[in-house]
């Protein structure tokens, strides 16, 4: 097999497909968990916009290159909005909206005046970075030593993803565009797009076993409350218990004492 721009492509659609298809069936088992939907979506997202990058391979347009880049800003805001609802903290919907509005808005001008490369990498490291960089951050920032491992994982792959984003500038500032991701159409295989995908790969499956770390984390604390609840009521049911037994030995025991005879009045 050779391993050029088409393969990895293919080998990105198939994966964040696969990805996609596991993220959907374990949002239907663990319905509590609303950031496997949220991942679901975004992988679906991941997954048609490497379609689209496949097809821009063979039909060169405009059209989907920015359909690309549209969805796969989509799918990182995605990413950044299913970890923070994994850690139950509210997410800015207006916010992401107006982002993917301007971005569109300014990416698609970008496109449709022919600007050279220099500003559209510019765009695409402004706008995908802070959302890739977002999701490390809420990973990093939970000091939780139980999720040692899966917060590893999910750090370095977002940690690359991070850094990819600003490959695309990076590459046009030294002059090396043909290599650019999602600029255009790279010609031969290089080690960063490899690199871009195992980051993505890491990612995706990492923030699959750090939401499974914190469904036995929470099923640990459950029982763990269960059984001092149990035994509390179990305490709480033997003092009262003892305390019914004593309260009716009392009384049985007042019960057989003789009674105090009183002097009738005057003579008899």
């Amino acid at each position: 097999m050779r391993f050029d721009v088409a393969t990895f492509t293919a080998l990105w659609l198939i994966t964040f497909l696969c990805c996609a298809l596991i993220a959907t069936v374990l949002a239907r088992m663990f319905a509590q968990v609303s950031a496997f939907r949220f991942w679901a979506a975004a992988f679906y997202l991941l997954a048609t916009a490497s379609a689209c990058f496949a097809l821009h391979l063979t039909w060169r347009t405009d059209l989907l290159l920015f359909a690309t880049a549209a969805l796969a800003l989509q799918s990182r805001i995605l990413l950044w909005a299913g970890t923070r609802k994994l850690f139950g903290v509210p997410v800015s919907w207006r916010t992401a909206i107006i982002v993917i509005g301007a971005f569109c808005v300014l990416y698609g001008g970008a496109l449709l005046l022919k600007l050279p490369m220099l500003p559209r990498a510019v765009l695409l490291a402004l706008f995908f970075a802070p959302y890739r960089a977002a999701t490390l951050y809420e990973v990093c920032r939970r000091r939780r030593p139980q999720l040692g491992l899966a917060r590893t994982i999910v750090a370095i792959g977002a940690a690359i993803a991070t850094l990819s984003a600003i490959v695309p500038l990076m590459l046009v500032l030294l002059d090396r565009a043909n290599l650019a991701l999602l600029l255009g159409n790279p010609q031969t295989t290089s080690a960063v797009y490899a690199v871009v995908f195992a980051g993505d790969v890491l990612l995706a499956s990492g923030l699959m076993v750090l939401a499974f770390k914190l469904l036995i984390l929470e099923r640990d604390m459950l029982a763990t409350l269960d059984r001092s609840a149990s035994q509390r009521l179990a305490v709480v049911r033997n003092m009262r218990g003892m305390t019914g037994s004593n309260a009716a030995h009392d009384y049985l025991t007042g019960a057989d004492e003789p009674t105090q005879r009183c002097p009738l009045p005057g003579a008899v």
